[in-house]
């Protein structure tokens, strides 16, 4: 089978994949169907088969991100079915570990020219999807009510959010741009500071 005949069986993943590549490379304003086509080697006019444009590729990659994303943190969810705390740290480090091994999508998300675009786009297939941060908050939600059953003090759920994910989104922007010096396990290091007792301390 000739490269050729593999890329067009299997273009749609392939332009996906490529696009993801060079979206992070060239940003948003650079980015274009043709250097995609260039780089999985068929013609110019071969993504237009899958994509009318760029917009459509990009929400593409954008749509696969934020389900890998999310697949990551309902897996977390499932490993503590009944432990709503346990959860909570367990997603913390798989938000870690995802960008970290995942450093592309990091920069998609969070520090590159696409958030801004995607807004503009205002894309319903993706703003309808399954969001990882609404998978994140339903979780902290069902923190604070075990919270309140406890007869504790209640806690600010908004609060709570942003307090939990800003200290993981900080450890893996730390972590994913090598900004800590640590000769150890990132990871490990991570599990101690989740598990440690002044994580969701409440």
């Amino acid at each position: 089978m000739s490269n050729e005949n593999y890329h067009h069986e299997n273009l749609k993943a392939e332009l996906i994949k490529k696009g993801l590549k060079l979206l992070d490379e060239e940003g948003y304003e650079n980015f274009s169907l043709r250097k995609v086509a260039k780089a999985c080697g068929v013609s110019h006019t071969a993504p237009y088969r899958h994509f009318d444009s760029k917009e459509d590729l990009i929400m593409a990659i954008a749509l696969e991100a934020h389900h890998k994303f999310n697949q990551c943190l309902e897996e977390a969810v499932e490993k503590h079915p009944n432990d709503n705390k346990s959860q909570l740290k367990e997603m913390g480090y798989a938000y870690i570990k995802f960008f970290v091994e995942n450093p592309e999508y990091l920069r998609l998300f969070f520090l590159s020219d696409f958030a801004n675009n995607i807004k503009k786009m205002n894309h319903e297939p993706l703003i309808d999807s399954e969001q990882p941060f609404n998978t994140f908050y339903k979780a902290i939600e069902r923190c604070q009510a075990d919270i309140q059953n406890g007869e504790r003090k209640s806690v600010d759920t908004n609060a709570l959010a942003l307090s939990s994910w800003g200290l993981v989104h900080g450890m893996a922007i730390l972590i994913a741009k090598k900004n800590f010096s640590y000769e150890g396990d990132y990871l490990e290091l991570v599990r101690k500071v989740l598990w440690g007792g002044t994580f969701l301390n409440l």
